[in-house]
């Protein structure tokens, strides 16, 4: 017997690549972006084509705070990463696999201020409709949809949706916040 197709979700009729980073700092002006995670969200509900990356650079000026949350050991991270310029195309080429279709994040502004500057074609690579798990789910917890005790963070989230999430690295980060748009309009559609 052949399993029944995975249900579409809502009315999401093409893949979103949801993206995360993980950063030197807080500052895109001063501190450097050190990895970008990169999954794809299929309409079926699907999360596919996991993509690493990490940013090589001369110089590393990072917060030891930072460093602390993301556990990334800059030696290590130096030895395996790629110059910007070859990330840039890797995020290119992942994305023209896929068509131009809209990126998505939690608290995608943040992971913005620091794509930009590696991709100032960002919004001809991607659509411009962006999609943030953060702000879907602070609208349904207005809406009284979501549990207002829940809240934004994306582990709450993560919990709320029983979800296996070990925070702070930008490929697992990008596909729990795939994981939980899916979750998000799940619950919308009810």
């Amino acid at each position: 017997m052949t399993p029944s197709p995975a249900p579409r979700l809502a009315a999401l009729n093409q893949p979103i690549i949801f993206v995360d980073t993980e950063t030197g700092g807080r500052d895109p002006a001063r501190h450097p972006l050190l990895t970008v995670g990169l999954v794809t969200l299929t309409p079926e509900g699907e999360i596919t084509r996991p993509l690493h990356l990490r940013v090589r650079h001369e110089h590393y000026d990072v917060e030891a705070e930072a460093m602390a949350v993301n556990g990334i050991d800059l030696a290590a991270h130096h030895a395996g990463a790629q110059p910007p310029e070859e990330v840039a195309d890797a995020v290119r080429a992942y994305v023209r696999e896929v068509g131009r279709v809209m990126l998505g994040g939690h608290n995608l502004h943040f992971d913005l201020g620091f794509l930009r500057p590696l991709l100032p074609d960002l919004n001809r690579v991607f659509r411009r409709g962006r999609v943030d798990t953060k702000l879907s789910a602070q609208f349904l917890i207005h809406a009284g949809v979501l549990p207002r005790k829940v809240g934004t963070p994306l582990d709450q989230l993560a919990k709320h949706f029983g979800l296996d999430y070990q925070a702070h690295d930008a490929l697992e980060d990008a596909a729990v916040t795939a994981r939980v748009y899916a979750e998000l309009l799940r619950l919308a559609a009810r």
